[in-house]
């Protein structure tokens, strides 16, 4: 039993020691690359090049706000017109829907008329031929 606690003993001192060292060295990481990130920021924040620099990208981020906010004044002045076109041409759409209605409903009717026109001649034949037949047919019977 003795030997099972010096084993596990031993285990835990090595994950201790393994765990403090991953400590350490994740510490020493950090340390130094915030080091290296505050002394770069440092530089950019004292050097007159960077500052000229944030002064003209502050003064066209200036320029873009002013242009995006007129652009947005002329686009609320258009929409008033665009609606008035949108529906002018739904209007004129509708129009021109119902007229082909009515176009379409014309020669359909005159579709009907002409198939009208000629399939009545052609049944009263076809009516005639199959009557003479049956009379034909009856004669030969008797």
């Amino acid at each position: 039993m003795e030997t099972r606690i010096v084993i596990f003993l031993a285990f835990v001192s090595v994950a201790v020691i393994v765990n403090t060292l991953l400590i350490w060295f994740a510490y020493r990481g950090f340390a130094r690359f915030t080091s290296k990130l505050t002394a770069t920021v440092s530089a950019f924040g004292t050097s007159s090049e960077t500052k000229a620099w944030l002064t003209t990208l502050q003064f066209v981020s200036e320029q873009a706000i002013a242009v995006t906010g007129t652009a947005k004044i002329k686009i609320a002045e258009f929409e008033p017109m665009l609606d008035r076109a949108q529906q002018q041409y739904m209007n004129a759409l509708s129009h021109v829907d119902s007229k082909l209605e009515i176009i379409a409903g014309e020669i359909t009717a005159n579709a009907q008329k002409v198939r009208d026109i000629v399939a009545k001649p052609a049944f009263s034949c076809v009516a005639f031929a199959a009557a003479l037949s049956r009379v034909l047919e009856t004669e030969i019977d008797e």
